[in-house]
């Protein structure tokens, strides 16, 4: 038991290290961390170059006046979605640096949030309390999905709505890009295991090792096991960036519109939405 929980703990200092040396979204600005532009341009680079889906996606709008927690707030960048759309706001990072990044893009932007540093496996918070519960790419790093799915379930309001995103390991992204054209025809299989490959996904990946794990339609049916109605969607074609050819070829107009229609089907994110 002793060794299990090391391992667990482990695990959770991993992510803790990823994102206090790579704060979400932070390569894609210049700026100086914590500066109203460092903000600004990592939302414009989300919602307008990396994910423009996103905001027709998830309608933040929809959630005005509705008892909101985020789990794993990054940045803050959704979570000031949030708080514009008039979400009534809580959330929670384990990384202290993510609270203080949040806290910090609020205040800049004139909003307001409960933030605290806290673990999604055991959330601080009483039952049926929330209406709705958003966490965008966060529990795929947490080493007991389960548990906080669960612990989410708990804190949900009967008839309030979950709505989390894994990353899909049935997905172009990941059997076309990373296994087979990196991690098979590049070598890198002679190089680390398969599970160190997936783990550089993220940012920082190879010096941090962050867990990093992946979700079938019908794992991720299971892990919402205890909600009455459960759809699920894919999104984002997950295109590489890196390697001069490949990423080129990838950015022709009729390539990437192509990979973006795929994505519907075979998406990088699985989209699930789930009623208590």
């Amino acid at each position: 038991m002793d060794n299990h929980n090391e391992k667990i703990n482990k695990y959770k200092q991993r992510a803790i290290n990823q994102w206090t040396k790579n704060p979400i979204g932070a390569e894609s600005t210049k700026y100086p961390e914590g500066s109203l532009e460092f903000f600004d341009e990592i939302a414009k680079n989300r919602y307008q170059i990396y994910a423009p889906w996103m905001k027709n996606t998830f309608k933040f709008e929809q959630y005005k006046d509705k008892k909101v927690l985020e789990v794993g707030v990054g940045v803050g960048t959704d979570h000031l979605e949030l708080a514009k759309a008039g979400a009534i706001l809580t959330g929670i990072d384990i990384t202290p640096k993510s609270i203080e990044l949040t806290k910090k893009n609020l205040e800049l932007h004139g909003y307001h949030s409960d933030l605290l540093v806290a673990d999604a496996e055991n959330l601080p918070f009483e039952d049926e309390i929330f209406e709705v519960v958003y966490s965008f790419g966060v529990l795929h790093h947490i080493p007991d999905t389960q548990k906080a799915i669960d612990e989410i379930y708990r804190v949900l309001k009967p008839q309030g709505k979950a709505i989390i995103t894994l990353y899909n390991k049935n997905s172009l992204s990941f059997w076309l890009f990373v296994f087979l054209y990196d991690f098979i025809l590049k070598g890198k299989f002679m190089k680390m295991s398969l599970n160190d490959r997936i783990s550089a996904i993220e940012k920082g990946g190879d010096e941090t090792k962050p867990l990093v794990k992946l979700f079938t339609k019908k794992q991720a049916r299971e892990l919402f096991h205890k909600f009455r109605k459960v759809t699920i969607i894919t999104r984002h074609a997950g295109l590489p960036t890196s390697g001069r050819f490949l990423s080129k070829i990838l950015n022709w107009k009729i390539v990437k519109t192509f990979f973006e229609f795929l994505a519907q089907w075979f998406g990088w994110y699985l989209i699930i939405e789930a009623e208590k």
